[in-house]
């Protein structure tokens, strides 16, 4: 796979003179944050990430927000439709870089809005379907999709 980058607003928060940067790569992202005299990378690989969460205002840019051990890593001024892009990717790597059952479990999850303990793979399904229905309530999800993943939740 060839990097992605996707760059950020310079009129978001944060990203005036020196905007964000998220690179897609094969087996980790990296979130590029640049600054006057330094700036700051941060490399996460796919297997790390529990969760993606996007958190999108009526007005203005998209922040994305990577949960990896329990630490949020945040990344402000994308576009709705890049934040989704970005959250749909690292869902699809994590399910063809991470072993084991519980992987499309773990990815279909994160897809959803999920924060999954990758250790365990439990999720409580009824949080996971307050999350489902959020995300159908704010446009992310249609009803159909939501009806997909309410399936595979009770299944388990």
């Amino acid at each position: 796979m060839e990097e992605k980058i996707y760059q950020a607003s310079r009129v978001s928060e944060g990203n005036t003179l020196f905007p964000a940067e998220i690179h897609i790569l094969e087996t980790e992202i990296m979130l590029k944050i640049p600054g006057f005299f330094s700036g700051k990378s941060r490399h996460i690989v796919y297997q790390q990430i529990e969760g993606v969460n996007i958190d999108t205002p009526m007005i203005g840019y998209s922040t994305i927000t990577f949960v990896v051990g329990g630490e949020e890593i945040v990344g402000h001024g994308f576009t709705k439709s890049e934040a989704q892009e970005i959250k749909q990717i690292c869902s699809e790597r994590i399910l063809a870089t991470s072993p084991g059952n519980q992987t499309e479990l773990i990815a279909n999850a994160i897809a959803a809005g999920a924060n999954v303990s990758k250790n365990t793979g439990q999720i409580s399904v009824a949080d996971e379907l307050k999350k489902l229905k959020q995300l159908v309530d704010d446009g992310i999800l249609t009803q159909d999709e939501f009806n997909a993943q309410k399936s595979k939740l009770l299944s388990l």
